[in-house]
């Protein structure tokens, strides 16, 4: 996977976009990227993918630095796919179908198993009613899940996804946590930025913190995030499990059902203890 080594990247002489960051994917399986905006998330991103090219510094993809000739990235992007905080931006076809296949057919898979991956990587994102219509058609969500579905079909070992949920009603944004959590499963590494804190803390295992372009915090979810200052400092918030534990002296629980299951337990108890 990605290691990233004393990455610099300058959009001009005097602004630092990236600041010496450094970087091991190998951390977690499902890493967060954290920051407010133009905090060099996205930037980040494109350096990743080849996009951009950094000013200083190295990326390592599979312990080999990565090139920026076409058939290297090309090889790339065959094994890391990006998902797009704006879906319109890699969204080119008028009909789903054809957008999906776009990348497919750029690898000359034949078209039988075009159809096959299509056909899985909407049923992935609960999106099988999407496939004969006109894209326009779709609610910004969908186009989304119809962003995510690309990726799965072109089954990429790495997914990079910004800001996933950003823009998105409770309903679609539970949905594409679920599509996360089924990918995770399947065995994909996945890297997400997002400014959605409690996404963050729900579903990643490795955290880093960017503050103007550089890495002020990392480590595990609980450590990242029981740093307030730290989190303050990169103009966020925290979770609302971790302020529970903060403010009112409960444990520090990973999941809702956690606390859930606490408070019955104990609650219970007390009213016995009260009944008696």
């Amino acid at each position: 996977m990605f290691k990233i080594n004393n990455l610099t990247y300058q959009y001009d002489k005097k602004r630092k976009a990236l600041d010496n960051i450094t970087m091991d994917f190998n951390n977690g399986d499902i890493i967060g990227i954290i920051g407010s905006n133009g905090s060099g998330k996205s930037t980040l991103f494109n350096n990743l993918m080849g996009i951009l090219k950094a000013t200083q510094g190295e990326i390592l993809y599979k312990n080999s630095q990565l090139k920026y000739d076409k058939k290297s990235l090309y090889n790339l992007r065959k094994e890391v796919g990006i998902v797009f905080q704006d879906p319109e931006k890699q969204i080119f076809y008028s009909m789903v179908y054809d957008d999906l296949a776009f990348a497919l057919r750029n690898i000359g898979t034949d078209e039988k198993t075009i159809k096959a991956r299509i056909s899985k990587a909407l049923e992935a994102v609960n999106g099988e009613e999407f496939i004969d219509r006109p894209v326009h058609s779709l609610s910004f969500g969908q186009k989304k899940r119809v962003a995510i579905a690309s990726v799965i079909a072109m089954e990429n070992d790495l997914v990079l996804l910004d800001e996933p949920t950003a823009g998105l009603d409770p309903e679609s944004t539970r949905a594409i946590v679920d599509i996360i959590k089924s990918m995770y499963k399947k065995g994909k590494k996945i890297v997400i930025t997002s400014h959605d804190m409690n996404l963050i803390y729900d579903i990643c295992d490795y955290v880093y913190v960017l503050n103007q372009g550089r890495i002020i915090n990392e480590g595990n979810v609980e450590k990242v995030f029981i740093n307030e200052e730290k989190i303050e400092e990169a103009g966020l918030e925290l979770p609302w499990l971790v302020k529970l534990n903060k403010n009112m002296n409960l444990p520090l629980f990973r999941k809702e059902e956690d606390l859930y299951n606490y408070w019955s337990e104990n609650m219970g108890s007390h009213l016995n203890k009260i009944a008696e």
